[in-house]
Protein backbone atom coordinates (compact mmCIF):
# COMPACT_ATOMS: atom_id res chain seq x y z
CA UNK A 1 0.00 0.00 0.00
CA UNK A 2 1.35 3.25 -1.15
CA UNK A 3 0.83 6.66 -0.92
CA UNK A 4 2.12 10.23 -1.17
CA UNK A 5 4.11 11.45 1.47
CA UNK A 6 2.89 15.04 1.38
CA UNK A 7 -0.48 13.72 2.58
CA UNK A 8 0.86 13.01 5.86
CA UNK A 9 2.23 15.57 7.28
CA UNK A 10 -0.67 17.35 8.39
CA UNK A 11 -1.75 13.75 10.31
CA UNK A 12 -1.54 13.44 13.85
CA UNK A 13 0.60 10.44 15.82
CA UNK A 14 -2.55 8.24 15.77
CA UNK A 15 -3.64 8.39 12.05
CA UNK A 16 0.36 8.02 10.48
CA UNK A 17 0.65 4.85 13.51
CA UNK A 18 -2.60 3.22 11.38
CA UNK A 19 -1.57 3.83 7.96
CA UNK A 20 1.74 2.34 9.03
CA UNK A 21 0.75 -0.28 10.64
CA UNK A 22 -2.25 -0.98 7.50
CA UNK A 23 1.66 -1.28 5.52
CA UNK A 24 1.89 2.66 3.98
CA UNK A 25 5.56 2.82 3.79
CA UNK A 26 5.79 6.16 2.80
CA UNK A 27 3.31 7.00 6.19
CA UNK A 28 6.33 5.01 8.21
CA UNK A 29 8.57 7.37 6.59
CA UNK A 30 7.04 10.48 8.30
CA UNK A 31 6.67 8.40 11.37
CA UNK A 32 10.46 7.88 11.36
CA UNK A 33 10.98 12.00 10.47
CA UNK A 34 8.85 13.00 13.70
CA UNK A 35 10.50 10.73 15.96
CA UNK A 36 13.78 9.87 15.11
CA UNK A 37 15.20 12.64 17.08
CA UNK A 38 13.93 11.72 20.10
CA UNK A 39 15.12 8.14 19.87
CA UNK A 40 18.42 9.37 18.44
CA UNK A 41 18.91 11.13 22.20
CA UNK A 42 18.06 7.73 23.80
CA UNK A 43 20.45 5.96 21.25
CA UNK A 44 23.65 8.45 21.67
CA UNK A 45 23.27 8.30 25.38
CA UNK A 46 23.73 4.63 25.50
CA UNK A 47 26.13 4.26 22.75
CA UNK A 48 29.65 3.84 22.56
CA UNK A 49 30.46 5.55 19.62
CA UNK A 50 28.94 7.54 17.08
CA UNK A 51 28.97 4.87 14.07
CA UNK A 52 27.35 1.95 16.73
CA UNK A 53 24.24 4.76 17.56
CA UNK A 54 23.70 4.78 13.65
CA UNK A 55 23.46 1.10 13.27
CA UNK A 56 21.58 0.24 16.60
CA UNK A 57 18.86 3.39 15.11
CA UNK A 58 18.56 1.68 12.16
CA UNK A 59 18.26 -1.80 14.00
CA UNK A 60 15.10 0.30 16.31
CA UNK A 61 13.06 1.60 12.64
CA UNK A 62 13.46 -2.07 11.05
CA UNK A 63 12.03 -3.59 14.71
CA UNK A 64 9.13 -0.88 14.66
CA UNK A 65 8.18 -1.89 10.79
CA UNK A 66 7.85 -5.87 11.65
CA UNK A 67 6.62 -5.53 14.91
CA UNK A 68 4.09 -2.18 14.80
CA UNK A 69 1.18 -4.67 13.03
CA UNK A 70 0.80 -6.35 16.42
CA UNK A 71 0.67 -3.25 18.63
CA UNK A 72 -2.65 -2.96 20.03
CA UNK A 73 -2.77 0.39 22.23
CA UNK A 74 -2.18 3.17 19.60
CA UNK A 75 -1.55 5.73 22.76
CA UNK A 76 1.09 3.97 24.10
CA UNK A 77 3.66 4.15 20.80
CA UNK A 78 6.08 6.60 22.45
CA UNK A 79 6.68 3.98 25.56
CA UNK A 80 6.72 1.09 23.22
CA UNK A 81 9.42 2.88 21.20
CA UNK A 82 11.02 4.00 24.24
CA UNK A 83 10.99 0.61 25.04
CA UNK A 84 12.38 -0.98 21.43
CA UNK A 85 15.18 1.86 21.92
CA UNK A 86 16.57 0.90 25.04
CA UNK A 87 16.60 -2.89 24.22
CA UNK A 88 18.20 -2.55 21.00
CA UNK A 89 21.39 -0.58 22.85
CA UNK A 90 21.20 -3.36 25.34
CA UNK A 91 21.11 -6.40 22.83
CA UNK A 92 23.29 -4.76 20.83
CA UNK A 93 26.59 -4.62 23.34
CA UNK A 94 25.82 -8.21 24.48
CA UNK A 95 25.58 -9.71 21.11
CA UNK A 96 29.08 -10.39 19.14
CA UNK A 97 28.15 -8.49 15.87
CA UNK A 98 29.03 -5.04 16.64
CA UNK A 99 32.78 -6.22 17.46
CA UNK A 100 33.76 -7.36 13.80
CA UNK A 101 36.35 -4.41 13.13
CA UNK A 102 38.22 -6.06 10.60
CA UNK A 103 38.61 -3.51 7.60
CA UNK A 104 37.89 -5.07 4.06
CA UNK A 105 41.52 -4.90 2.12
CA UNK A 106 40.24 -5.39 -1.42
CA UNK A 107 37.01 -5.28 -2.98
CA UNK A 108 36.74 -9.27 -2.82
CA UNK A 109 36.62 -8.73 1.21
CA UNK A 110 33.96 -5.92 1.22
CA UNK A 111 31.61 -8.16 -1.10
CA UNK A 112 32.44 -10.59 1.50
CA UNK A 113 31.32 -8.89 4.06
CA UNK A 114 28.11 -7.69 2.44
CA UNK A 115 27.34 -11.22 1.45
CA UNK A 116 27.47 -12.63 5.19
CA UNK A 117 25.82 -9.05 6.67
CA UNK A 118 22.83 -9.83 4.01
CA UNK A 119 22.51 -13.51 4.48
CA UNK A 120 22.55 -12.94 8.86
CA UNK A 121 19.95 -10.30 8.18
CA UNK A 122 17.96 -12.63 6.38
CA UNK A 123 17.83 -15.54 8.31
CA UNK A 124 17.34 -12.69 11.72
CA UNK A 125 14.33 -11.50 9.31
CA UNK A 126 13.24 -15.39 8.99
CA UNK A 127 13.67 -16.29 12.75
CA UNK A 128 11.73 -13.37 13.42
CA UNK A 129 8.84 -14.26 10.93
CA UNK A 130 8.93 -17.62 12.25
CA UNK A 131 8.76 -16.33 15.78
CA UNK A 132 5.24 -14.11 15.27
CA UNK A 133 3.68 -17.05 13.10
CA UNK A 134 4.34 -19.10 16.19
CA UNK A 135 2.67 -16.82 18.62
CA UNK A 136 -0.11 -16.06 16.92
CA UNK A 137 -1.05 -20.05 16.45
CA UNK A 138 -0.38 -20.30 20.53
CA UNK A 139 -3.94 -21.58 21.91
CA UNK A 140 -6.34 -19.12 22.95
CA UNK A 141 -5.80 -19.14 26.87
CA UNK A 142 -2.02 -17.86 26.21
CA UNK A 143 -1.91 -16.55 23.38
CA UNK A 144 -2.68 -12.55 24.36
CA UNK A 145 0.04 -12.48 26.95
CA UNK A 146 2.65 -14.03 24.38
CA UNK A 147 1.54 -11.73 21.86
CA UNK A 148 2.24 -8.59 24.44
CA UNK A 149 6.01 -9.96 25.88
CA UNK A 150 7.66 -11.92 22.47
CA UNK A 151 6.00 -9.53 20.29
CA UNK A 152 5.67 -6.05 21.55
CA UNK A 153 8.04 -6.44 24.45
CA UNK A 154 5.95 -5.41 26.85
CA UNK A 155 6.88 -5.89 30.67
CA UNK A 156 4.92 -7.89 32.92
CA UNK A 157 3.62 -5.59 34.93
CA UNK A 158 2.74 -3.61 31.94
CA UNK A 159 0.69 -6.89 31.03
CA UNK A 160 -1.07 -6.57 34.40
CA UNK A 161 -1.99 -3.63 33.74
CA UNK A 162 -3.25 -3.94 30.38
CA UNK A 163 -5.27 -7.11 30.79
CA UNK A 164 -6.07 -7.04 34.25
CA UNK A 165 -4.43 -10.61 34.94
CA UNK A 166 -3.01 -11.02 38.35
CA UNK A 167 0.96 -11.60 37.91
CA UNK A 168 0.88 -15.26 38.77
CA UNK A 169 -1.66 -15.92 36.13
CA UNK A 170 0.89 -13.92 33.40
CA UNK A 171 3.90 -15.92 34.86
CA UNK A 172 1.98 -19.19 34.15
CA UNK A 173 1.10 -18.39 30.57
CA UNK A 174 4.34 -17.50 29.47
CA UNK A 175 5.56 -20.52 30.68
CA UNK A 176 3.17 -22.31 29.01
CA UNK A 177 3.78 -20.47 25.88
CA UNK A 178 7.23 -20.93 26.06
CA UNK A 179 6.97 -24.48 26.47
CA UNK A 180 4.82 -24.84 23.45
CA UNK A 181 6.94 -22.65 21.50
CA UNK A 182 10.18 -25.14 22.38
CA UNK A 183 8.48 -27.79 21.24
CA UNK A 184 7.62 -25.66 18.15
CA UNK A 185 10.94 -25.06 17.12
CA UNK A 186 12.56 -28.62 18.29
CA UNK A 187 14.50 -27.31 20.87
CA UNK A 188 14.94 -27.24 24.77
CA UNK A 189 17.09 -25.47 27.36
CA UNK A 190 20.17 -26.96 28.65
CA UNK A 191 22.66 -25.90 31.00
CA UNK A 192 25.11 -23.80 29.10
CA UNK A 193 23.27 -23.60 26.12
CA UNK A 194 20.41 -24.78 24.01
CA UNK A 195 19.97 -28.15 22.56
CA UNK A 196 18.27 -29.56 19.85
CA UNK A 197 15.49 -32.17 21.40
CA UNK A 198 16.23 -34.92 18.75
CA UNK A 199 19.75 -35.22 20.36
CA UNK A 200 19.22 -34.66 24.08
CA UNK A 201 16.17 -35.17 26.33
CA UNK A 202 16.38 -32.98 29.59
CA UNK A 203 14.12 -31.74 31.65
CA UNK A 204 15.92 -28.99 33.83
CA UNK A 205 15.72 -25.75 33.05
CA UNK A 206 18.84 -23.42 33.46
CA UNK A 207 17.52 -20.32 35.43
CA UNK A 208 19.13 -17.07 34.18
CA UNK A 209 21.23 -15.66 36.90
CA UNK A 210 22.49 -11.44 36.41
CA UNK A 211 25.14 -10.13 38.85
CA UNK A 212 24.97 -6.27 38.77
CA UNK A 213 27.75 -3.98 40.38
CA UNK A 214 26.30 -0.80 41.15
CA UNK A 215 28.50 2.22 41.75
CA UNK A 216 32.33 2.16 41.87
CA UNK A 217 32.43 -0.28 44.81
CA UNK A 218 29.68 -3.04 42.91
CA UNK A 219 32.17 -2.62 39.51
CA UNK A 220 35.08 -3.63 41.42
CA UNK A 221 33.87 -6.46 43.03
CA UNK A 222 32.20 -7.41 39.40
CA UNK A 223 35.64 -6.90 37.98
CA UNK A 224 37.10 -9.04 40.41
CA UNK A 225 34.76 -12.33 39.97
CA UNK A 226 35.40 -12.40 36.69
CA UNK A 227 38.96 -12.61 37.73
CA UNK A 228 38.33 -15.07 39.52
CA UNK A 229 37.03 -17.21 37.43
CA UNK A 230 32.90 -17.36 37.94
CA UNK A 231 31.10 -18.44 34.90
CA UNK A 232 27.82 -19.08 33.32
CA UNK A 233 26.49 -15.45 34.93
CA UNK A 234 26.01 -12.20 32.89
CA UNK A 235 27.72 -9.40 34.17
CA UNK A 236 26.51 -5.57 34.38
CA UNK A 237 28.39 -2.71 35.68
CA UNK A 238 25.92 0.41 36.44
CA UNK A 239 27.58 3.79 37.07
CA UNK A 240 26.93 7.51 36.59
CA UNK A 241 30.58 8.06 35.67
CA UNK A 242 31.64 7.22 32.29
CA UNK A 243 34.95 7.11 32.42
CA UNK A 244 34.91 4.54 35.29
CA UNK A 245 32.29 2.59 33.14
CA UNK A 246 34.76 2.42 29.98
CA UNK A 247 37.40 0.45 32.73
CA UNK A 248 35.04 -2.17 33.28
CA UNK A 249 35.92 -5.01 30.41
CA UNK A 250 34.12 -8.73 30.11
CA UNK A 251 30.58 -6.55 31.39
CA UNK A 252 27.96 -4.72 29.58
CA UNK A 253 28.31 -0.93 30.98
CA UNK A 254 25.27 0.77 31.63
CA UNK A 255 25.54 4.52 31.86
CA UNK A 256 22.79 5.80 34.22
CA UNK A 257 21.73 9.58 34.90
CA UNK A 258 23.22 11.04 31.79
CA UNK A 259 20.46 14.28 31.39
CA UNK A 260 19.28 14.60 35.47
CA UNK A 261 23.07 14.47 37.01
CA UNK A 262 26.66 16.16 36.84
CA UNK A 263 28.31 12.80 35.69
CA UNK A 264 29.10 12.01 39.12
CA UNK A 265 26.98 10.93 42.72
CA UNK A 266 29.25 13.26 44.73
CA UNK A 267 28.56 10.39 47.70
CA UNK A 268 25.05 11.90 47.81
CA UNK A 269 22.51 8.46 47.56
CA UNK A 270 20.12 11.32 46.02
CA UNK A 271 21.90 11.71 43.16
CA UNK A 272 22.55 8.21 42.86
CA UNK A 273 18.27 7.30 42.49
CA UNK A 274 17.59 10.31 40.93
CA UNK A 275 19.53 8.72 37.93
CA UNK A 276 18.54 5.47 37.75
CA UNK A 277 14.73 6.71 38.05
CA UNK A 278 16.09 8.35 35.21
CA UNK A 279 16.96 5.32 33.24
CA UNK A 280 14.04 3.39 34.80
CA UNK A 281 12.98 1.98 31.29
CA UNK A 282 16.63 0.50 30.51
CA UNK A 283 17.18 -0.91 34.49
CA UNK A 284 14.35 -2.56 33.53
CA UNK A 285 14.90 -4.45 30.30
CA UNK A 286 18.15 -5.70 32.01
CA UNK A 287 16.41 -7.55 34.83
CA UNK A 288 13.10 -8.76 33.01
CA UNK A 289 14.16 -11.73 31.90
CA UNK A 290 16.04 -12.78 34.69
CA UNK A 291 15.60 -15.53 37.53
CA UNK A 292 17.81 -14.76 39.99
CA UNK A 293 19.42 -10.54 39.94
CA UNK A 294 22.56 -10.28 42.48
CA UNK A 295 23.16 -6.37 43.35
CA UNK A 296 26.79 -5.91 44.60
CA UNK A 297 27.07 -2.54 45.75
CA UNK A 298 28.90 -0.41 48.54
CA UNK A 299 26.37 1.27 51.10
CA UNK A 300 28.46 4.29 51.44
CA UNK A 301 28.62 5.96 48.60
CA UNK A 302 25.91 7.51 46.06
CA UNK A 303 25.57 5.03 43.25
CA UNK A 304 25.77 1.75 45.00
CA UNK A 305 23.04 3.52 48.38
CA UNK A 306 20.72 4.91 45.79
CA UNK A 307 20.41 3.11 42.45
CA UNK A 308 20.77 -0.44 43.91
CA UNK A 309 17.58 -0.37 45.82
CA UNK A 310 15.46 1.38 42.59
CA UNK A 311 17.43 -1.74 40.43
CA UNK A 312 16.02 -4.11 42.82
CA UNK A 313 12.83 -2.85 43.06
CA UNK A 314 12.59 -3.92 38.98
CA UNK A 315 13.75 -6.85 39.56
CA UNK A 316 10.95 -8.09 41.84
CA UNK A 317 8.80 -6.23 39.80
CA UNK A 318 9.53 -8.61 36.72
CA UNK A 319 9.46 -11.81 39.49
CA UNK A 320 12.82 -12.28 39.90
CA UNK A 321 14.75 -12.70 43.01
CA UNK A 322 16.92 -9.67 43.98
CA UNK A 323 19.47 -10.52 46.67
CA UNK A 324 21.27 -7.56 47.63
CA UNK A 325 25.15 -8.30 48.36
CA UNK A 326 26.92 -4.99 49.78
CA UNK A 327 29.66 -3.80 52.09
CA UNK A 328 29.55 -1.63 55.00
CA UNK A 329 32.16 1.10 54.73
CA UNK A 330 35.58 0.65 56.78
CA UNK A 331 35.59 2.67 59.79
CA UNK A 332 38.78 4.97 58.23
CA UNK A 333 35.77 6.12 55.94
CA UNK A 334 34.26 8.53 58.50
CA UNK A 335 31.22 8.43 60.22
CA UNK A 336 29.29 10.63 57.26
CA UNK A 337 29.88 7.66 54.82
CA UNK A 338 28.65 5.17 57.76
CA UNK A 339 25.09 6.71 57.94
CA UNK A 340 24.75 7.06 54.61
CA UNK A 341 25.44 2.93 54.41
CA UNK A 342 22.64 2.91 57.34
CA UNK A 343 20.00 4.19 55.19
CA UNK A 344 21.22 2.98 52.20
CA UNK A 345 20.74 -0.59 53.60
CA UNK A 346 17.41 0.26 55.09
CA UNK A 347 16.23 1.34 51.39
CA UNK A 348 17.95 -1.69 50.29
CA UNK A 349 16.38 -4.49 52.62
CA UNK A 350 12.91 -2.56 51.93
CA UNK A 351 13.27 -3.42 48.16
CA UNK A 352 15.36 -6.32 47.77
CA UNK A 353 14.14 -9.85 48.83
CA UNK A 354 17.46 -10.94 50.91
CA UNK A 355 20.36 -8.71 51.76
CA UNK A 356 23.68 -9.73 52.61
CA UNK A 357 26.08 -7.70 53.98
CA UNK A 358 29.51 -7.72 54.33
CA UNK A 359 31.31 -5.54 57.55
CA UNK A 360 34.37 -4.00 56.36
CA UNK A 361 35.68 -3.31 59.38
CA UNK A 362 35.21 -6.27 60.88
CA UNK A 363 36.46 -7.96 58.15
CA UNK A 364 39.39 -6.13 58.65
CA UNK A 365 39.86 -6.48 62.11
CA UNK A 366 39.57 -10.06 62.36
CA UNK A 367 41.92 -10.26 59.46
CA UNK A 368 44.86 -8.61 61.15
CA UNK A 369 43.93 -10.07 64.49
CA UNK A 370 45.18 -13.52 62.56
CA UNK A 371 47.98 -11.72 60.62
CA UNK A 372 49.29 -9.87 64.21
CA UNK A 373 50.00 -7.25 61.61
CA UNK A 374 48.54 -4.74 59.90
CA UNK A 375 47.20 -4.88 55.89
CA UNK A 376 47.32 -1.92 53.55
CA UNK A 377 44.20 -0.51 52.86
CA UNK A 378 44.67 -1.87 48.61
CA UNK A 379 44.65 -5.51 50.38
CA UNK A 380 41.84 -4.21 52.62
CA UNK A 381 38.89 -4.16 49.74
CA UNK A 382 40.94 -6.88 47.97
CA UNK A 383 39.60 -8.52 50.86
CA UNK A 384 35.91 -6.75 50.57
CA UNK A 385 35.36 -8.18 46.94
CA UNK A 386 36.69 -11.25 48.07
CA UNK A 387 33.53 -11.54 50.13
CA UNK A 388 31.47 -10.52 47.85
CA UNK A 389 32.22 -12.86 45.00
CA UNK A 390 31.88 -15.54 47.89
CA UNK A 391 29.07 -14.36 48.54
CA UNK A 392 27.51 -14.41 45.12
CA UNK A 393 28.87 -17.96 45.09
CA UNK A 394 26.68 -19.22 48.13
CA UNK A 395 23.89 -17.71 47.12
CA UNK A 396 23.93 -18.99 43.73
CA UNK A 397 24.63 -22.83 45.40
CA UNK A 398 21.71 -22.38 47.87
CA UNK A 399 19.34 -20.92 45.21
CA UNK A 400 20.21 -24.12 43.06
CA UNK A 401 19.43 -26.25 46.10
CA UNK A 402 15.84 -24.87 46.40
CA UNK A 403 15.09 -25.03 43.39
CA UNK A 404 16.34 -27.69 41.67
CA UNK A 405 14.53 -31.48 41.92
CA UNK A 406 16.48 -34.20 44.15
CA UNK A 407 18.34 -36.34 42.54
CA UNK A 408 19.98 -33.75 39.89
Amino acid sequence: MQSDLSMHTDLKDEELIQLVQAGDESAFTELMSRYSPRVWKVVIANSRQRRDAEEILMDIWRAVWENISGLRNIGSFGGWLQRIAYNACTRYYASVHHSRTDIPQSYADLTDHIDQDAVARFRETELCNDLREAVFHLPDKVRNVAILYYLELWSIKEIHGELGLAIGTIKTQLRQARELLRKEFGVELERGGTMSTKQEKSKHIQPKIKVIGVGGAGGNAVKWMIESGLTGIEFYVVNIDRQTLDKCNDTTPILIGANTTPGFSGADPEIGKKAAEEDKERLNAIVADADLVFLIAGMGGGTGAGAAPVIASLAREQGALAVGIVTQPFNFEGQRRAKKAEHGLQELQRNADSVVVVSNQRLLDSIEQKQKLPITIREAFHLSDEMLRRGVEKSISEFHSSTLPRGT
